[in-house]
């Protein structure tokens, strides 16, 4: 009798993997990470390990660092983008010699956010005010997701600004918060930029300054001019005499224009109708601004040249302390800021706002 033995060979175990995360939701034209590891227990490396996509999806391989062979215990890196949105999608991921592990890829679009509140002509700060200058942010309705992380993040031309942002951490759709925005340094006017940490979009805003009882039109190292609130603004003739007052001819020097003017009995004699002398009634720091002084007002505060001004709710013609002749002096319009001096003569009524230095 002959005895015999049967040996049956089974398949290798193979390698075996593990993915990290299984479930990957990104943005579009973004990039998301998956990590592939061969398990420190596997027989062998894993060989061709690749992602399958289905066919006709969006989503793509982007780059992959798993090669033609993956050491035991090591890792390897494959990234998904896509260029729309696309929902819920199994992609397998297996090599030649390995089990297979499914993962689920989701694709939205950012959210979009914007600057909703208050109206440009209101977004002013003012200078060591109690009230901050509260900015509403709105995550747009039709957006996938909560906007995070919401803050101003360029402030570049008004270092100083102080942002409370504690409001806008997450955002739902359709949801508004507030940024907080308060200053004891005065600027010109100055652009800021917001985000979120996952926004699509990063609006952009002019603020002002208020201080002093007026708008920041200039400032350099600590030191600039402010132009009146509007509430404190007034209609007067130049002068009600026609005079030629030596000295008051500076473009860029409205102090020593108004210290002339008023010295002068076209002004002296007739206060109730002297605009550089209505300036100092105030109180002796303002002045009547020289006409190159208001076009810098017009520069900062109505740079895009249409009513209503960015701020200081300007209108038409405003007397500047240039004289131009002994029966004209310069005037700046706005919303262009056209400088003229023989439309109307010194005493005709224009509006005057007056100016101090800090």
């Amino acid at each position: 009798m002959t005895n015999s033995l049967n040996i049956t060979r089974g398949p290798a175990a193979g390698a075996v993997i593990t993915v990290n995360p299984t479930s990957l939701n990104l943005f579009t034209g973004k990039i998301g990470l998956v990590t592939i590891t061969n398990s420190v227990t596997s027989p062998e490396p894993a060989y061709n390990v690749s992602a399958s996509i289905p066919s006709g999806s969006n989503i793509s391989v982007q780059s992959t660092t798993c090669g033609t062979s993956l050491a035991i215990g090591a890792s390897c890196i494959i990234s998904f983008t896509a260029p729309v949105p696309v929902g819920p999608t199994n992609i397998a991921i297996n090599g030649t010699n390995t089990n297979t592990v499914n993962i689920t890829v989701t694709v939205t679009n950012q959210p979009q956010i914007s600057i909703t509140n208050p109206v440009q002509q209101s977004r002013v700060v003012t200078v060591f005010g109690m009230t901050p200058l509260s900015l509403e942010i709105t995550n747009n309705a039709g957006s996938p997701v909560n906007a995070q992380a919401i803050t101003v993040s360029n402030k570049a031309d008004c270092p100083n600004l102080s942002v409370d942002d504690s409001a806008c951490s997450s955002l739902a759709p359709g949801a508004s918060c507030l940024l907080e925005l308060t200053s004891n340094t005065p600027y010109a006017p100055c652009m800021i930029t917001v985000s979120g940490s996952n926004t699509a979009n990063s609006p952009q805003s002019l603020i002002a300054f208020f201080h002093l009882g007026g708008l920041v039109f200039q400032e350099s190292n600590g030191n600039g001019k402010v132009i009146i609130d509007s509430a404190q603004q007034i209609n007067s003739q130049w002068t009600s005499l026609f005079s030629d007052i030596a000295g008051a001819t500076s473009l860029d020097d409205g102090v020593a224009n108004t210290a002339v003017i008023v010295s002068d009995p076209a002004c002296s004699g007739d206060t109730a109708n002297c605009a550089a002398q209505k300036c100092q009634d105030i109180s002796p720091e303002w002045y009547l601004p020289a006409i190159n002084e208001w076009s810098a007002v017009h520069n900062a505060l109505c740079s895009n040249n249409a009513f209503p001004c960015n701020f200081g709710n300007f209108s038409f013609w405003y007397w500047s302390s240039s004289q131009f002749d002994t029966t004209f002096a310069w005037f700046l319009g706005f919303p262009l800021g056209v400088h003229n001096n023989t439309v109307f003569n010194k005493n005709s009524n224009l509006t005057v706002r007056c100016a101090r230095a800090f």
